[in-house]
């Protein structure tokens, strides 16, 4: 997504009210991700692990102009979930027209009745697709780094339902808070 391009669209999206969203997926496993942390001298950081993955997958969408965010936890990735959080996203910006940047996962391939309800309902949605391989264009990357510093990394879980706990937190924490997440979308809006 070029410079002008992004002017054109956010023009487009300000002439109508709109709002600009970039949506992404992420993947949460039980165990806790790795990463440096301060210790003693001498002394090993340790953290539990099952070695299990009993994996969450969450869409999230973060808006340009001031960092909302919206989030779903998913069963799979596919078409039908991906459709379910379009709606939720459309429901929470309404009346605002929403622009969604997405990149070509194959999630967002909607199935046909998916494919109808994008085409009924132009005048609230339109989906714009990155380039292929450019996650550095789509700040949802950087808030799910935010994510995982804040509530995954260096940390245990015993339960499925306390590592998904801790995810809506934090996720309720950026909705509540959007200068937690600003600086993702920032250097996304116009001048």
């Amino acid at each position: 997504m070029d410079g002008s391009t992004a002017a054109r669209d956010q023009k487009k999206a300000a002439e109508c009210r709109g709002t600009i969203v970039f949506e992404d997926e992420a993947s949460f496993w039980l165990d806790g991700t790795l990463h440096q942390t301060w210790s003693p001298i001498g002394v090993q950081p340790r953290v539990p692990t099952y070695g299990l993955r009993k994996t969450a997958h969450v869409f999230g969408a973060v808006a340009v102009d001031n960092a909302a965010f919206v989030y779903q936890f998913a069963d799979v990735f596919n078409g039908h979930t991906f459709h379910q959080f379009l709606l939720k996203v459309v429901e929470h910006h309404a009346p605002r027209k929403v622009f969604m940047i997405i990149d070509n996962g194959p999630c967002h391939w909607l199935d046909e009745a998916g494919k109808k309800w994008l085409r009924e309902n132009q005048d609230k949605i339109e989906l714009h697709r990155l380039p292929p391989y450019s996650p550095e264009f789509n700040p949802t990357e950087g808030v799910w780094k935010t994510t995982r510093k804040m509530t995954t990394h260096n940390r245990f879980y015993p339960t499925v339902q306390d590592r998904d706990s801790a995810l809506r937190q934090t996720f309720d924490q950026f909705r509540l808070t959007p200068e937690l997440i600003d600086h993702q979308v920032v250097r996304f809006r116009s001048p």
